[in-house]
């Protein structure tokens, strides 16, 4: 049988006049690697030394360097093929990568919150030439390629999906390809814009595949085996080389994107509130006591009218960062809480499918985008995703093993669960819940099962009542409600649909909540999952899609549509989407299900011949292939892009008060910061000492001349600095004035 790829894309022989190899690269002159090396080592140097691609103060590169940085891999990879009958296939992943660099220069994303889109036609050709004339040279190679070769193109689409497949997925391209947005120019701008783009990119990558040399496909499949294993469910499921590899890659790089883009600092307010809440809970203490004047100390998500202050959110997270400031690295927390992610999902891939379908799993979960930048932040939702594959793979082995403590365990990591993100826990809990009752075990055997694993579920989410009740006094009253109902008004954060729910944020599609709304909010979603969970420049949903109505759902797969229906569905009942912080993060345990769905996807197109069972490890290597292909151009292009353009400096947070206050020597001090909540103060908040006392600089809000004044009279024992933040300064934090005394600062009433 021929190889789908093969058939509306033969590859021609080789000629006289080409190297021939059986080999998978053959005999490549070494004169092409040296000069397109020595090329792209020059484009490289050029990035470094032209001030043009870098931030005014030079400290970080922008967007803009990353179409000359693609250009540089182009050149190193098609030069290094040029000499061989690779050449063609090193012509269209130089034209992929390129091409998706230019065209990510035609989104307006940026490091404020708000959803991206792209520029207007105008914007692109006067701002941004090269990168447009890249992207429309690439539509028209595309296009012309496709027109040559259209019958037998039409011929392998009709034989391998139907036309309600074909609409559906069409369909699916082009409303997940753009935010919602009020303004309509700029929605439907994006949509075509992006629709385009992909049917670009889907067109290059398949030519990409197509141009491999057929002598090279047989080698190429050997080597692919190698790499993932055939499969064989008569493996137990263990931890090996490969999956440590994985872990060790992703540990790496959000560690490093940690340190060099995120600068190890807090940047959303949850993030904010987290480290708060460690700071107590690796004080041994539950709350805070409260400033001398909390006004002056006030911001988002601080209940600053109470004797005690508090963190709102639940403690399971903030104690693990806890652990972080104990050991001096809370910012290695998510990685290696991410590493962890990546074994387990290794484990758990293992006992629902096969040791290859788990490679290629957790290959596509090392190049997400989305899994990387959430590892790379301080955001709860890798612990929260960590709790969950520990809880699923307990389950499993409790199935398989007829294992009571291993039931017992799944109940305590999905209690834990429930004091990250307390929906989570409980979407988690009726899907392992289902999963032990539908088990193949006897009635007994799963009574047994169910009473341990409620008992361990119950047991850990008991602490949650304790914690609540040492916070707010009461253990049925959450602190979150407990602020948002003080600060705000009852109801406002609360499931369900109303009037009363939100709080009438920008991002937010309308006042309240409603159905309506909800399904806005699930388009949101679903668009940031096709831009970030893998970053392809086809987009990311395709092959999940096309598995969802490939009608070859086996009863191992039901798990998947029953967690996207509970998640979806879950959060269909709050108010707000969650904005474009990290992705689509509200659906976050939806990343493990997604990948599933896509691997399942590749192993539907890849097989040749599923009627013969002897040759059920005879696949074609370029499906595959185009899916490896596709994520390593997202980690050498779409990573790198989404890190300047976006999280350096996200929200416009720097961390630079801290290395102020060490230059200045600001020691036993109280510093006045001006400049908005956000950025300015929230970033300094964040350096208070415990408890607002201590030896160290106390950073106060300087917003209003009379609450300035009360809190430097009743900080009276400490010398004042007056502190600009960026919004002020256009840079960073600057020293206005000091050190004061305080009774000098009171006789100018604060005019420094």
């Amino acid at each position: 049988m021929r190889s789908p790829f093969q058939e509306p894309f033969p590859a021609p022989a080789p000629s006289a006049g080409e190297l021939r190899s059986t080999e998978d690269f053959g005999q490549i002159n070494i004169l092409a690697p040296v000069v397109s090396l020595a090329a792209g080592f020059c484009v490289l140097v050029w990035i470094v030394l032209d001030y043009g691609f870098w931030t005014s103060d030079g400290a970080f590169p922008t967007n803009r360097a990353i179409l000359p940085f693609a250009a540089a891999l182009s050149i190193i990879f098609g030069g290094c093929l040029f000499l061989s009958n690779w050449r063609k296939f090193g012509g269209w992943l130089a034209l992929l990568l390129i091409g998706q660099a230019a065209s990510l220069q035609l989104i307006n994303a940026g490091n404020l919150i708000h959803f991206q889109h792209f520029r207007s036609f105008t914007e692109m050709l006067t701002e941004y030439p090269v990168a447009f004339s890249i992207t429309v040279l690439q539509l028209i190679i595309v296009a012309a390629s496709l027109l040559l070769r259209r019958k037998k193109v039409g011929r392998f689409i009709e034989k391998r999906f139907n036309k309600l497949q074909i609409a559906i997925a069409l369909g699916a391209m082009l409303v997940f390809g753009a935010a919602a947005t009020p303004d309509a120019n700029i929605y439907l701008r994006s949509l075509a814009s992006a629709f385009i783009i992909q049917l670009g990119g889907i067109g290059t990558i398949v030519f990409a595949v197509s141009a491999i040399p057929k002598s090279s496909t047989d080698n190429l499949r050997i080597r692919l085996n190698s790499l993932f294993e055939p499969h064989d469910r008569n493996v137990e499921p263990a931890v090996d080389r490969f999956s440590i590899v994985c872990a060790v890659w992703i540990i790496s790089i959000t560690a490093f994107l940690g340190a060099v883009v995120y600068q190890t600092y807090p940047h959303v307010p949850d993030e904010t509130q987290y480290i708060f809440q460690a700071k107590n809970i690796a004080a041994g203490q539950m709350t805070s006591a409260a400033p001398r004047v909390p006004e002056a100390f006030s911001m988002y998500m601080v209940p600053f009218r109470e004797s005690r202050w508090f963190g709102i959110f639940p403690p399971a997270y903030p104690a693990m960062l806890a652990v972080g400031l104990k050991a001096g690295a809370v910012w290695l927390v998510n990685p290696l809480l991410a590493g962890g992610c990546v074994i387990l999902a290794y484990l758990f891939f293992q006992e629902v499918y096969s040791r290859r379908f788990a490679r290629i799993g957790i290959f596509l979960l090392s190049c997400s985008p989305w899994f990387i930048f959430m590892a790379m932040s301080l955001m709860s939702h890798i612990f929260a995703l960590f709790c969950a594959l520990s809880a699923a793979c307990l389950v499993a082995r409790a199935i398989r093993k007829r294992s009571m403590v291993a039931g017992l365990a799944a109940g305590l990591f999905t209690g834990i669960e429930s004091m990250i993100r307390p929906l989570d826990g409980l979407i988690l809990a009726g899907l392992l819940g289902i999963w032990l009752l539908s088990g193949h075990l006897k009635i007994v055997e799963k009574i047994k099962l169910g009473a341990l694993y409620a008992l361990g579920t119950t047991a850990a989410g008991a602490v949650n009542f304790l914690y609540n009740f040492k916070v707010t006094g009461s253990a049925f009253l959450l602190p979150m409600d407990n602020y948002y109902t003080k600060y705000f008004w009852a109801g406002v954060m609360s499931l369900g649909f109303g009037a009363n729910r939100g709080m009438d944020w920008g991002l937010d599609a309308f006042p309240g909540h409603s159905p309506i709304e909800a399904a806005v909010n699930a388009l949101l979603n679903f668009y940031l999952i096709n831009t970030e969970l893998f970053g392809w420049t086809a987009g990311s949903l395709l092959l999940a899609v096309l598995f969802f109505f490939s009608g070859k759902f086996a009863r191992r797969d039901i798990w998947i549509l029953l967690t996207g229906f509970l998640v979806v569905g879950g959060y269909s009942f709050y108010w707000y989407s969650g904005g474009p912080d990290f992705g689509a993060r509200y659906w976050f345990l939806l990343i493990i299900p997604l990948i599933a769905a896509t691997v399942r996807s590749i192993e539907n197109l890849e097989q040749r011949d599923e009627s013969d069972p002897a040759k059920s490890n005879d696949f074609d290597p370029r499906f595959l292939l185009a899916a490896v292909i596709l994520s390593l151009a997202a980690v050498m292009v779409f990573i790198p892009w989404r890190a300047v353009d976006k999280y350096f400096r996200y929200l416009e947070i720097r961390p630079g008060i801290a290395s102020l206050a060490e230059e200045h020597n600001f020691g036993k001090s109280l510093v006045l910061i001006r400049g908005n909540e956000s950025p300015d103060y929230q970033a300094a908040w964040s350096q208070n000492p415990l408890n607002f006392e201590g030896e160290s600089p106390i950073f106060a809000h300087d917003k209003e001349k009379e609450i300035s004044a009360k809190v430097v009279a009743a900080y009276e024992d400490r010398m004042i600095w007056i502190v600009e933040g960026p919004s002020l300064t256009g840079e960073g934090f600057r020293v206005v004035s000091g050190p004061l005394r305080s009774d000098e600062y009171l006789a100018n009433n604060g005019n420094f």
